[in-house]
C-alpha cells in the first residue's frame, strides 16, 4: 500500500450547489443564493484520477453508452467503462492497480460571487419569445476562484505507479474546476491495526467506510448529495482503524484512516 498526501490548487472557477437560500432585499425577492461547501466529495476526484471528465458522471449516461458501443464495433474490442463503484470494490478487495481518494479538505479558500439572470428581455423590440419558466429569475452564485487550495490522502496498491496519477484533473464543465495536483508520498515507518474506537484524520465517505469493513460509531456530517448511493461526507469515529506513522521529507506525520 502506498499513501500520498496530495495538494490541490484550483486553476479555474468552480461552482456547485451545496446550499440554496432565498435572496431577499428590503423591497422584493431577488431569487435564490447558491453557495458551495468548502469540502469536496471524493467521487468526482476519483473520476478525475481515473482520467474521466466530469461529463462522464453527470451527462445522460445513455449517450456515453451508445458512443462507447459504436467505438467498440469499429475497434473490434469491448471498451471498459469503469465506474467509481467498481474501483472502490477493487480497492476493498486489495486487487492490483487499484486506488482510493478521500474527500478534499480546504486549506485556503478564495471566493467570488456572480449574479446570473434567466429572464428574457431586450432594450428595444423583443428578439425572441419569453421563456416559459423564468424561475429562478435572478440567481447569485458563490464560486471557488483560482488560488483556492485543498488537500487529501490518496491510497494506491503497491503496483500502482506514480506516473499513472494525473498532474491535472477537471471536475467541472468545460474549463471550470481544473485542479493542479502535487503528490507527496508518505514514507511509512509503522502501520498497525487498532481494535479500539478511533476518529479519522480526514473526513470520510460513510458508505465507502462500511464497504471497507468498518462500523461507524459516531458521524458528524459536513456534506451530502441528492443521491444516497454516493454517501455522506463527515468526520467519523469507527470501531477500529489503521494507525500510520510516516515521514514526508523532514516532516513526521501520524494518520488515522479507516482502511
Amino acid at each position: 500500500m502506498k499513501i500520498y498526501e496530495a495538494d490541490f490548487t484550483l486553476e479555474g472557477f468552480l461552482i456547485f450547489s451545496t446550499e440554496v437560500k432565498p435572496m431577499i432585499t428590503s423591497s422584493s425577492s431577488m431569487g435564490s443564493y447558491i453557495t458551495p461547501s468548502p469540502y469536496i466529495h471524493n467521487y468526482p476526484i476519483m473520476y478525475g484520477l481515473l482520467g474521466m471528465p466530469s461529463e462522464a458522471y453527470f451527462v445522460i449516461p445513455s449517450l456515453h453508452k451508445a458512443d462507447y458501443e459504436l467505438k467498440a464495433k469499429r475497434g473490434g474490442e469491448k471498451l471498459q467503462y469503469t465506474t467509481v463503484k467498481k474501483e472502490i470494490e477493487k480497492f476493498a478487495k486489495k486487487e492490483e492497480q487499484s486506488l482510493y481518494s478521500f474527500p478534499l479538505v480546504p486549506k485556503k479558500i478564495v471566493v467570488n460571487s456572480f449574479l446570473l439572470s434567466a429572464e428574457s428581455w431586450s432594450y428595444a423590440l423583443p428578439t425572441r419569445k419569453p421563456t416559459k419558466n423564468v424561475f429562478p429569475r435572478l440567481t447569485s452564485y458563490s464560486a471557488f476562484s483560482p488560488g483556492s487550495k485543498f488537500m487529501t490522502y490518496i491510497v494506491t496498491s503497491d503496483d500502482y505507479p506514480l506516473s499513472k496519477l494525473p498532474r491535472w484533473i477537471r471536475i467541472g464543465k468545460k474549463r471550470w474546476g481544473i485542479l493542479d495536483i502535487y503528490y507527496n508520498e508518505v514514507e511509512i515507518k509503522d502501520i498497525k491495526q487498532s481494535t479500539e474506537e478511533c476518529t479519522s484524520s480526514i473526513p470520510v465517505n460513510d458508505i465507502d467506510t462500511e464497504k471497507f469493513g468498518y462500523e461507524i460509531k459516531e458521524f458528524a456530517k459536513i456534506l451530502d448529495t441528492p443521491s444516497l448511493e454516493e454517501g455522506k461526507i463527515g468526520w467519523a469515529t469507527t470501531d477500529k482503524c489503521l494507525k500510520i506513522k510516516g515521514q514526508i521529507e523532514n516532516r513526521y506525520i501520524s494518520i488515522t484512516l479507516p482502511l
